[in-house]
């Protein structure tokens, strides 16, 4: 439970206060909402809401802008936009950070990191599930492979054998063939 500079109480998102005709700024906008800046801009773009300004030039809300924010707000409270107390900011320059929006940003980060390494290794199990079996055949046809190498060598060997039989036959008359050797070579 939040509570703002008025004492109003808040549960989640607030109640905003109904007054006719009344300028909201953004200050208050983040107060009655409980979120931020950031969280702001992205409603106002959900909500198709326009920035006006005042004649000093200054942004504001109307009563209609900030009960399109709740709504919006309402429809839009995804784990990745929750509202962020008012209280414990600390303030550096124009930027304001709360120390719940940073432990809120701590676990979104942690939420998509979650998120990405359980893709990651579901999508590498999957593409990885029939590598075993391609390893196994992989190593199955290198060995096959080795063992044709080896027969192929041992033919080769064997066809030298035998045409250098068949070049020691030599054609002699009426269709014989006589084998010769280099010592007996009479033709």
């Amino acid at each position: 439970m939040l509570t703002n500079h008025k004492g109003i109480v808040f549960m989640g998102i607030s109640m905003v206060e109904k007054i006719e005709g009344k300028e909201f700024s953004p200050k208050e906008i983040r107060e009655m909402l409980g979120i931020d800046n950031s969280q702001i801009q992205e409603l106002c773009k959900i909500a198709d809401i326009k920035l006006k300004r005042n004649e000093r030039g200054l942004t504001y809300f109307t009563q209609d802008d900030a009960d399109a924010l709740k709504a919006a707000s309402s429809k839009n409270s995804s784990k990745y936009m929750t509202p962020v107390s008012s209280k414990n900011v600390i303030h550096k320059g124009t930027n304001s950070i709360s120390s719940a929006s940073i432990l809120q940003l701590v676990d979104t980060l942690r939420n998509i990191e979650k998120s990405m390494t359980e893709k990651i290794t579901s999508v590498l199990d999957e593409k990885l599930d029939g590598m075993d079996d391609v390893v196994m055949e992989l190593i199955r046809v290198k060995t096959e492979n080795e063992t044709m190498r080896f027969k192929i060598n041992e033919l080769n060997k064997e066809n030298y054998k035998l045409k250098k039989e068949i070049n020691s036959f030599k054609k002699v008359p009426f269709g014989f063939y006589a084998k010769t050797t280099p010592e007996t070579n009479i033709f």
